[in-house]
């Protein structure tokens, strides 16, 4: 038999118990390479980190944290940005209501022909 995990490894002479993610337990012939690798996996020396395990990055319980707090609130340019939509909004908006009459406009003007007699004024 060639080894369960890699067939390049050669023959599986180790038989051991291997189980898929979701699946039952069964026996699988395995190279030594392999089957120690099973066997460091089983024992939680995989590299995996455990729960118990301090992870690096993460705040640890009794430990003063090296960064600045992040400013909470809205940015300067959200309010302007809301107050600029507002402001149009309500433009758009009291256009729409808006009641006013229409007015007609006359402009009166005097119009006096005197036919090109200019009362010899100039």
């Amino acid at each position: 038999m060639t080894c369960f995990f890699d067939a390049s490894h050669g023959s599986g002479s180790q038989e051991i118990m291997w189980s898929p993610q979701w699946g039952s337990p069964r026996p699988v012939f395995a190279c030594p390479a392999c089957a120690q690798r099973w066997t460091d996996h089983l024992q939680g020396r995989n590299g995996y980190p455990r729960p118990s395990d301090p992870q690096p990055g993460y705040p640890q319980p009794g430990y003063p944290q090296d960064y600045t707090a992040q400013r909470r609130g809205y940015g300067t340019g959200s309010v302007v940005a809301a107050g600029a939509a507002g402001f149009l909004g309500g433009m758009i908006v009291n256009e729409m209501f808006d009641n006013d009459e229409m007015v007609e406009q006359v402009d009166v003007v005097d119009v006096v022909d005197d036919y090109g007699d200019y009362g010899n004024d100039w």
